[in-house]
C-alpha cells in the first residue's frame, strides 16, 4: 500500500488481495496486454516522428538563414507548415494516456462492484457547496471518477484539483491580471443514504487556536464527550440533537480509524448525502506510462490498494447497515 496512507493488514484485506490476484490473471492482464501492444506501436511511431521533427527543424534553421540573405525566402514557411503537420500527426499518441485509463480503470473498479468510469468528470458543484467543506473560492477541476454501487450503497469517488484565484502585475507592472494557482488536490467520496437528515452536520479537521475565529454560516459548534476525538476534529451543526444521534461513540471511533488512514479527512452529513473530502498530494489512479511497459503488477497492486481503502469507508462507517451506525429514529 501507499506509504502516504497508513493501514493495518487485516484478514479482510488479505482475503480481498488473494481474490484480486486471481481476478488480475483472468480480467486485468488481458487488458494490459492489449494496451501494451498499442503503447509499443505508438512509441515506435513517436520515435520516427521525433527524428523527422529534428530534420525539419534543421531544415527550417538553414532556410531561415538563407532567407535573411534573401535566398529561398519561402522555404522557411513551408518548413514551418511541415513541422505543424507532424505535430498534428502526434495527436493519437497524446490521447494514449486517456484511452489506457478508460480501458483499464473500469475493469479494476468492477472487482468491487458495478462501476462506470469517467476520465475528466464534472464535479457536483451544488453538493460541494452544500457540504461546506470547500470554503475558499476558486476553480475546481474534476479528474478520474468512479460511479456505481458497492454493498448496496450508491457511491461516487472522484479526484479533484482546486485552483485559487490570485492577482499579479504583468511584466511591465502596468496592470494587474487574474491567475489561478494550484491550492490543493485530493479525493471526494460521496454516498447516498436511505435516510433523510433533518439538518446539516460537518466534521472538519481541528485548526488549533484558529478554531476561535472559524465560523460556518447557520452552524454552531457541537461539544462532544470525547477529548481524543476533539483533538483531531471540530464538529458544527444546525441541529445539535441530530448531530449527537449521528456521532455516537461507535461512529466517532470509526472516524478516528479512518483518520489514521487518510490523515486529511473531513465529513459532511446533509439531506440524504454523506460527502467526505480527503486532501492528498498523491496523484491517485495512475496506471500507465508512455515510456514504460504498462504490464506492471506492482503499479496495479497500488491501484487496487487505493480503491480498496476508499471502498473500505463504507464498511468502516457501516453505511451498508441501515440501523447500526446512523440511527435517526
Amino acid at each position: 500500500m501507499s506509504k502516504q496512507w497508513k493501514y493495518m493488514v487485516t484478514p479482510e484485506y488479505s482475503a480481498a488481495q488473494n481474490k484480486f490476484n486471481q481476478y488480475y490473471e483472468e480480467k486485468v492482464l488481458p487488458i494490459l496486454q492489449g494496451i501494451e501492444k498499442t503503447r509499443k506501436r505508438y512509441f515506435c511511431t513517436f520515435m520516427l516522428i521525433i527524428i523527422a521533427l529534428i530534420m525539419w527543424l534543421g531544415y527550417i534553421i538553414i532556410n531561415l538563414q538563407d532567407g535573411i540573405r534573401g535566398i529561398n525566402k519561402g522555404n522557411g514557411f513551408y518548413g514551418l507548415v511541415g513541422c505543424i503537420t507532424i505535430l498534428i500527426l502526434c495527436w493519437p499518441m497524446l490521447s494514449y494516456y486517456r484511452r489506457s485509463k478508460e480501458s483499464l480503470l473500469p475493469v479494476l473498479a468492477n472487482f468491487f462492484g458495478n462501476f462506470s468510469y469517467i476520465y475528466n468528470s464534472e464535479l457536483p458543484l451544488t453538493l460541494m457547496e452544500e457540504s461546506m467543506l470547500f470554503r475558499s473560492k476558486g476553480q475546481i477541476r474534476g479528474e478520474d471518477c468512479f460511479t456505481g454501487m458497492y454493498q448496496d450503497v450508491a457511491v461516487q469517488i472522484m479526484e479533484y484539483h482546486r485552483f485559487q484565484q490570485k492577482q499579479r502585475y504583468n511584466e511591465d507592472y502596468q496592470r494587474r491580471e487574474k491567475v489561478y494557482v494550484s491550492k490543493d488536490r485530493g479525493l471526494i467520496f460521496y454516498a447516498e443514504m436511505n435516510k433523510q437528515f433533518k439538518g446539516k452536520t460537518i466534521i472538519v479537521k481541528d485548526k488549533g487556536w484558529f478554531n476561535i475565529i472559524t465560523k460556518y454560516k447557520n452552524l454552531q459548534r457541537v461539544g462532544l464527550e470525547s477529548p481524543e476525538f476533539e483533538k483531531k476534529f471540530e464538529v458544527y451543526s444546525d441541529n445539535q440533537i441530530e448531530a449527537r444521534y449521528i456521532l455516537t461513540p461507535v461512529m466517532l471511533e470509526y472516524m478516528e480509524k479512518l483518520q489514521e488512514t487518510f490523515n486529511q479527512i473531513e465529513f459532511s452529513f446533509f439531506r440524504q448525502h454523506i460527502l467526505i473530502k480527503i486532501e492528498t498530494k498523491k496523484n491517485t489512479f495512475e496506471c500507465s506510462n508512455f515510456f514504460r511497459s504498462v504490464i506492471n503488477k506492482k503499479r496495479i497492486a497500488q491501484n487496487f490498494d487505493e480503491l480498496y481503502l476508499l471502498f473500505s469507508i463504507i464498511t468502516t462507517l457501516r453505511l451498508n447497515q441501515k440501523q447500526v451506525s446512523i440511527n435517526l429514529n
